[in-house]
């Protein structure tokens, strides 16, 4: 029960993480991070459908992990050539000092926090992805994967349903407090 529990709360942290990559230092590298946040923010809001949070998630994955080879090659001690330190400070790259500030520090640890989260969670996503693929039919509640599945719940009676994050209705109720209030009302996630 407490590892559904964790991985809900991954699910729901991951936008989370992946906007403050892309505003924490605004850069060109951190830039399809914040494109993809506003994407699946706008997404969400238009279709309540948890998964347009996610809408990108597989191109982002393999741009994360390019990232995080990028600055980890920046870090290396090597005298690099003017050149090619103009374009790396230009697209956003940066050397990690006792001098560092804030944002840079934030920015490369929410970077890596971000890939490792996404990675633990990438069978959720696509599990998520196909059971919403699914949904068409009346039927697709019975027809649901019988493995024992994160998403999918057996009731004694042998009815299967799904978990909340694919539920319309608690998304759409968050989505109207969150744009209109500025913070979710209680107990719509419990």
């Amino acid at each position: 029960m407490a590892g559904s529990h964790l991985r809900v709360a991954s699910c729901l942290l991951l936008p989370a993480i992946q906007i403050i990559v892309g505003i924490s230092r605004p850069s060109w590298v951190s830039l399809p991070f914040f494109i993809g946040s506003c994407v699946g923010l706008v997404d969400w809001s238009l279709t309540s459908n948890f998964l347009g949070l996610f809408r990108w998630w597989r191109p982002l994955q393999l741009y994360a992990g390019f990232s995080i080879f990028l600055v980890y090659v920046y870090q290396l001690p090597v005298e690099y050539p003017s050149m090619l330190k103009w374009v790396a400070e230009f697209i956003g790259l940066f050397k990690i000092s006792s001098n560092s500030e804030w944002p840079e520090i934030c920015s490369n640890v929410s970077l890596i926090l971000f890939y490792i989260m996404l990675s633990c969670v990438k069978c959720d996503l696509e599990e998520m992805d196909f059971i919403m693929s699914m949904r068409e039919s009346n039927l697709v509640e019975q027809l649901l994967p019988s493995k024992h599945s994160f998403f999918i719940r057996e009731l004694r009676s042998g009815v299967k349903h799904t978990n909340v994050l694919l539920r319309r209705e608690v998304f759409r109720t968050f989505t109207i407090n969150f744009f209109t209030y500025g913070f979710p009302s209680h107990g719509v996630l419990i």
